[in-house]
């Protein structure tokens, strides 16, 4: 079974996020800040991380993905950022690619809020498989 954190401050969609993906047989657990979500990193270990990309402040994604990439066995770690501001604010970001927004963008793949609830799990099991071939 794959684990999964969500990292995300709003607690509606970590609820939703979290009912769907254990139906669909996924270990998951949530957090809601950084620190919250760095202690959870460290202890689950988990196969795929989702986060959120403002939450205590407007960069708290980036600050997150950064200090998960530092922890001990978990610079690998697949991690998709979702955000509501590509749409609401026209910002894109390019993400898991050789560009230059990867040298501080340490995610692989961002998704614009609201993401489908299926189109999340096929994201995160297109990224299961991918490192499932790497290791």
């Amino acid at each position: 079974m794959a684990r999964v954190l969500i990292v995300d401050d709003d607690t509606d969609l970590l609820a939703g996020q979290r009912a769907f993906l254990e139906g669909k047989g996924y270990e998951v657990q949530t957090a809601v800040s950084i620190e919250a979500g760095l202690k959870k990193a460290a202890s689950f270990r988990p196969d795929v991380i989702v986060a959120d990309l403002m939450m205590e402040h407007y960069d708290s994604g980036f600050v997150f993905c950064k200090k998960v990439r530092d922890l001990p066995g978990l610079a690998a770690v697949p991690i998709i950022m979702q955000s509501a501001a590509p749409r609401k604010m026209g910002f894109t970001f390019e993400a898991g690619g050789a560009g230059p927004d990867n040298e501080w963008l340490k995610v692989d793949e961002m998704l614009t809020k609201p993401v489908p609830l299926d189109y999340l799990t096929g994201r995160i099991e297109q990224h299961l498989s991918r490192r499932s071939r790497t290791t």
